[in-house]
């Protein structure tokens, strides 16, 4: 018997009307054709009605459809939706790209390569910025050196010549610090992943606390108890927790967005929250011994745990557990002012080791490397350097940010605020990169060159001569 095949774009299954001659035919469905629409392609369902899209396993939501143009022939097809993937590309700049022919990956690589770019990075960043419309120059940079890095690999791929730097070798990491319920959830939610400065650019790489908050199959709460019993499980909680951030940095390790931001490290851990619980008697010489034993070896092996750079979020013991009460964590229910005041002095003493105890914050309007010309002016007076014999060998000379976190800003609300932040961030990720760039000598593995470990006891900042920031050279912290 010779069957009709109807193209299933074109047609509905319905169910035809009872017929009482011919019982069977009830029971059978039929196809018939469904009109043209004439607001929309045939292929695709009106993003107001259907609210969503598939494309194989990705879900393009109709709100991104609206911001690539969302209108009949203009909604983006298969290989457009993939340009999401590419560092620097959200909805705004996906839509800029379709709108002016770059619809793929394979249409901004011929860019790249063909007039007037010619495999020019520094070309490419300006047609993106002047002919395509891309706001922000980091994320015009980031879409150049993922097309770039594609380009290169397909090349070395034929002539089977090794790649020479790939995505991952270029990419930031920046540790964020700072006291418990000082803001650092808040501000990596709210600054880095909702403001256009930071969010196509950023991957957030969050404290494992729901990890600590449920160990194996008995789900067992090690931060509940280390709080309840310090004395009994200060040496397991800490141990658990360096594990935990070696898996982190696993897990995370693989990504292609440019900037990591993981919240706290390695270091803050040895450095702060061992030296407090060792210091209060909760762990004991012992204990520590066998904590560094295994430090450095782990360190060395896993250099993706030493940052570029860190962001310290500073702000008062008072004010921190003032937030902490708000934010009313059951484990915490046993945290004193006390405790926070401690570890408020121990970040100081290591981000801050030449601070004077009247709020003023170390700053230098000369930096290394003859780099301080590539400073912008809004971050001149926050960025500064770890160095002295307090500090890890691994990240000597590794540059930090500071940033003012005692008002209590809404963030919700106060958008102006937020943009603040999210520029200075911005502009210390451009410097970093720049820093990173033109010192390859002082890349991760120069620095994880024999590490050593050491109690904090003094130091100071470094300037580009080699001496070391006087007194004269504090400046205020001002927001």
């Amino acid at each position: 018997m010779r069957r009709l095949l109807l193209p299933l774009r074109r047609c509905r299954l319905v169910a035809p009307a009872r017929s009482s001659s011919d019982p069977s035919a009830a029971m059978q469905p039929t196809l018939r054709p469904v009109p043209p629409s004439t607001s929309s392609p045939p292929h695709l369902r009106s993003p107001a009605a259907a609210g969503c899209v598939r494309f194989g396993r990705r879900r393009f939501s109709s709100s991104a459809a609206a911001a690539t143009g969302g209108r009949g022939a203009g909604f983006p097809a298969r290989e457009s939706a993939e340009l999401l993937g590419i560092p620097g590309v959200g909805p705004r700049n996906l839509r800029k790209l379709v709108d002016g022919g770059f619809r793929d990956l394979a249409r901004l690589k011929q860019l790249y390569t063909d007039k007037p770019v010619g495999g020019s990075p520094e070309k490419m960043v300006q047609f993106l910025q002047s002919s395509v419309g891309i706001i922000h120059k980091s994320h015009a940079e980031s879409i150049t050196s993922f097309v770039k890095d594609n380009v290169v690999w397909e090349l070395n791929e034929e002539s089977e010549v090794p790649v020479v730097q790939s995505t991952k070798d270029k990419r930031i990491t920046f540790c964020v610090e700072g006291n418990i319920s000082v803001g650092k959830s808040t501000f990596l939610q709210k600054i880095a992943n909702e403001t256009v400065e930071l969010r196509d650019l950023v991957e957030i790489v969050p404290e494992p606390v729901s990890k600590w908050q449920d160990v194996g199959p008995d789900h067992f709460n090690i931060l509940g108890a280390f709080y309840a019993e310090p004395q009994r499980y200060a040496y397991t909680f800490q141990n658990y927790v360096f594990v935990t951030r070696l898996m982190q940095e696993k897990e995370s390790c693989g990504g292609i967005k440019p900037l990591r931001l993981v919240e706290r490290s390695i270091f803050s851990d040895r450095m702060v929250f061992v030296r407090a619980v060792h210091e209060a008697n909760w762990l004991n010489g012992m204990e520590l011994s066998i904590y560094d034993s295994w430090f450095d070896p782990v360190l060395s092996s896993l250099p993706g745990l030493i940052p570029d750079g860190f962001i310290y979020l500073r702000a008062t013991p008072d004010t921190c557990h003032k937030r902490m009460m708000l934010r009313s964590r059951s484990e915490e229910g046993s945290v004193t002012l006390q405790y926070l005041q401690d570890l408020h002095e121990k970040h100081e003493s290591w981000l801050l080791p030449s601070q004077h105890w009247d709020h003023r914050l170390l700053s230098a309007s000369q930096l290394p490397y003859s780099m301080d010309h590539s400073l912008h002016p809004d971050i001149k007076d926050r960025v500064f350097y770890l160095e002295g014999s307090h500090v890890h060998s691994s990240i000597q000379k590794v540059p930090a940010l500071v940033l003012d976190c005692e008002p209590n800003i809404d963030f919700s609300q106060d958008v102006e605020a937020k943009r603040k932040y999210a520029l200075q961030v911005a502009k210390f990720f451009e410097f970093v990169k720049k820093l990173k760039e033109a010192s390859p000598a002082q890349n991760i593995g120069a620095r994880a060159k024999n590490p050593q470990i050491v109690l904090p006891h003094s130091g100071s900042l470094l300037l580009h001569n080699g001496s070391h920031l006087s007194e004269s050279g504090l400046k205020p912290l001002t927001l």
